[in-house]
């Protein structure tokens, strides 16, 4: 009896071996074949990421084609994903209509076993590739669980960016004798390409200043633009006076500049504006209004405080019935979208999208920030768009001897380019001024104008105007209490047209040029490059996903 129950449980073992082994073959080889489809998906990853960043590239605006080559963005886009498999696209011929009129933007093809299908262009703004690869790997190991062949499929979508370079101050309209930058001669202004000097004799490729038509300045009497940085004129129509301060002699190119293709964010999720909240906040006292800690510091009567949305309605600063004209005006972090015609006109006020309503800065080197907590889709300054013939003015006729505005673009947004404080619509359509700032500091060096971001105008039909408000030489390490010393604009400021305004500041003088012994005087600051502040992310093409 005792033999029968060992000789029993010793069959029992083999068989419980035996499947044992069953499990652990199978998981070995479903080890194996998981390595191996591993590096094979890795492989495929790598072919699609080189073909949408390829096919991206040639969807870079210029001015001769603004849409860029779709056909090519489609071969290139084939051709680099084939090329990691070692392999070739079917058709090799770009112009061919297989690429220049594909059905839904899209080619396919399959080579070597890979299956390429690329789409272009596509996406927001129609400025993306997406290239996906599927590829029917066979199983080895993994046979004996029942699986033949196993599917893998990657994609990747990349985006086209802006041209490269960079700008302090860029006219990129093209062609004819007309004034793409004119410039008024009125005291003693300053462009700076953020060097602040320091490349007096070797200026930087960084914050070029580039009209593609001409720029004209009046010939001098008792006024000077200085150019510290590469200026080039690629026209050389009729360029009166014109000269560089640091960086002479001027440098006149053949070519044209293309327009940067900095993306307006996506607007379709964007609900309509509201009034402004308006509160009453004591002197040195705090108030919480719309959910944000508001503090008065500056002993103003009241404190506006408005939302971000869509704005199809005038809004006027100082508001109507605010009699006193210094009060604050405080522009919570997001997008505002001006549309059908609704304009945007400061003329008092404190304005900014601080919790005080006064300039803040913060870092090393201290630069223009906002305070605000950023808003429900992650914007975390302010940017303002102008569309439908929409336009944005400011100046100081209401209070000429006070008074801010101080606006500081997004690092972040949703979708649509970073760093723009300001950006006029392709399809505004206004073919006056959209866009100006003419501070009159005359008589006085205290008003303050400050625009730490991008401004650009997206549409040729217009133009922008910009004057020099605060009293140079800049001021490298501003503070809340000192707020002197800055450009009006620390970005890039790009439109069709542009008229750079001296500003005739009161006490500016004109400054001293030679390699080496430049002295910078005390000119009107007007436009200053920032690369912090700066949209072009550097490179033609970038992934998305």
């Amino acid at each position: 009896m005792l033999l029968r129950t060992r000789r029993s449980r010793s069959g029992q073992a083999i068989v419980i071996m035996a499947l044992a082994m069953v499990a652990i073959c199978g998981m070995l080889a479903l080890a194996i074949d998981a390595g191996r489809l591993y590096f094979q998906r890795r492989l495929m990853q790598d072919a699609v990421d080189s073909g949408a960043l390829a096919g991206a590239q040639s969807l870079v605006g210029t001015v001769a084609k603004p849409n860029g080559q779709p056909n090519y963005a489609l071969y290139y886009a084939l051709d680099d994903t084939f090329a990691v498999f070692n392999q070739n696209p079917a058709n090799n011929d770009p112009t061919s209509s297989y690429y220049t009129s594909p059905i839904n933007n899209t080619v396919t093809d399959t080579e070597g076993g890979y299956t390429v299908t690329a789409v272009a262009p596509t996406g927001y703004d129609n400025k993306q590739v997406q290239v996906t690869v599927s590829y029917s790997a066979v199983a080895t190991f993994v046979q004996i669980l029942g699986f033949r062949s196993v599917a893998i499929l990657t994609t990747a979508t990349a985006e086209a960016g802006t041209n490269a370079k960079t700008y302090a101050l860029f006219a990129y309209t093209s062609g004819g004798s007309g004034n793409t930058i004119q410039n008024d001669q009125s005291g003693y202004g300053q462009i700076d390409d953020g060097q602040d000097g320091t490349d007096v004799c070797n200026a930087s490729v960084m914050g070029l200043t580039v009209s593609n038509a001409k720029f004209h300045v009046p010939n001098p009497t008792q006024a000077t633009l200085n150019v510290n940085g590469d200026l080039t004129v690629n026209s050389a129509s009729d360029n009166h006076g014109l000269f560089g301060f640091w960086q002479s002699p001027v440098r006149f190119g053949a070519g044209v500049d293309a327009e940067p293709d900095y993306h307006m964010p996506d607007l379709s999720q964007i609900s309509g504006g509201t009034n402004p909240t308006k509160k009453s906040v004591s002197p040195g006292t705090s108030r919480v209004i719309n959910g944000v800690t508001i503090t008065n510091t500056s002993g103003s009567k009241w404190v506006y405080v408005y939302a971000p949305g869509q704005y199809t309605g005038s809004v006027t600063i100082p508001a109507p019935g605010d009699n006193g004209s210094n009060s604050v005006y405080v522009f919570l972090n997001g997008i505002y979208y001006f549309t059908s015609g609704a304009n945007l006109t400061i003329t008092g006020g404190y304005v900014s999208n601080t919790s005080t309503g006064l300039p803040h800065y913060a870092g090393s080197p201290p630069v223009g920030t906002t305070d605000l907590p950023p808003a429900a889709d992650g914007t975390n300054g302010v940017e303002f768009i102008f569309d439908q013939g929409g336009t944005f003015s400011a100046n100081n006729s209401q209070l000429p001897n006070d008074g801010s505005v101080f606006f500081v673009a997004p690092h972040f947004v949703p979708t649509g380019s970073t760093n723009i404080a300001f950006y006029i619509a392709p399809t505004n359509g206004n073919n006056g001024t959209v866009w100006s700032e003419t501070f009159n500091a005359s008589t006085s060096n205290v008003p303050r104008f400050q625009v730490w971001g991008t401004v650009f105008d997206a549409d040729p039909s217009g133009s922008m105007t910009v004057t020099g408000v605060a009293l140079g030489p800049h001021n490298t390490s501003p503070s809340d209490s000192d707020s002197s010393g800055q450009y009006a604009i620390n970005g890039e400021f790009i439109g069709a047209f542009l008229q750079v305004n001296g500003g005739n500041v009161l006490g500016n003088s004109p400054g001293t040029s030679g390699c080496g012994t430049f002295s910078p005087g005390h000119p009107s600051l007007i436009v200053q490059f920032n690369s912090k502040f700066a949209p072009a992310p550097g490179v033609n093409s970038y992934l998305v996903k």
